[in-house]
């Protein structure tokens, strides 16, 4: 009985050692020093394309210890703003963010002309750091596949405004459905680091500034 008693003692004091180093190994466990997603050994497609203003844009050399990687395109209505204001926001908070680069990558490669990509640069009012390139189709394809991109095109249908709207005639336009993660490079372009929608911009100024300062 004494020792039947002494085994369940053994046995709960176990139990209590086990619970209790679980408990301090959670909560001795240092916060994750990232706040998006750590890529390891990402295979970074290296690309050299031009921008929007002619510059030849090389992911591997962008002149930086950190830069920003996306994918838009100009006639984008919805996601592309919402990730364009998203990233530029995330800079206003990180020290010399003009010498970050930002580079931007069509997935409409056939309508973001040289035109429309500096309309675009225009109208959001982005400062020189920010490129963004496009060029033939299958010197794109590489790059949307290496980091995940997989860009589809259809036909939405519209209404007409005035007289024809009320015949509910219809038009279609073309747009592009595409993911649109925001990556963080490090000095040679290679992907570190990922920020999925809904993407929070604190935390996107976090990890620039952690890369950044590393």
């Amino acid at each position: 009985m004494i020792l039947l008693q002494y085994l369940n003692y053994v046995r709960a004091k176990s139990c209590y050692l086990i619970l209790f180093s679980l408990f301090v190994l959670v909560s001795c466990d240092p916060e994750p020093q990232y706040k998006g997603t750590v890529l390891n050994n990402h295979d970074s497609y290296r690309f050299a394309l031009k921008d929007h203003s002619n510059r030849l844009i090389d992911s591997g050399n962008h002149g930086s210890n950190v830069a920003i990687l996306s994918f838009l395109f100009t006639e984008c209505t919805d996601v592309c703003p919402i990730i364009t204001n998203t990233i530029r926001k995330s800079l206003s908070n990180v020290p010399d963010s003009d010498k970050i680069p930002v580079i931007i990558v069509s997935v409409d490669p056939e309508n973001d002309s040289l035109e429309n990509r500096n309309q675009f640069i225009k109208k959001w009012n982005l400062d020189t750091n920010w490129s963004f390139i496009s060029g033939p189709r299958e010197d794109l394809i590489p790059i949307w596949n290496s980091y995940f991109i997989n860009p589809q095109k259809y036909d939405v249908p519209i209404q007409k405004g005035g007289v024809e709207g009320i015949n509910n005639a219809l038009l279609e336009k073309e747009t592009v459905i595409h993911s649109s993660p925001v990556y963080i490079l490090n000095d040679i372009g290679v992907a570190k680091l990922v920020h999925t929608n809904p993407i929070d911009k604190e935390a996107l100024t976090q990890d620039i500034i952690r890369m950044k300062n590393n």
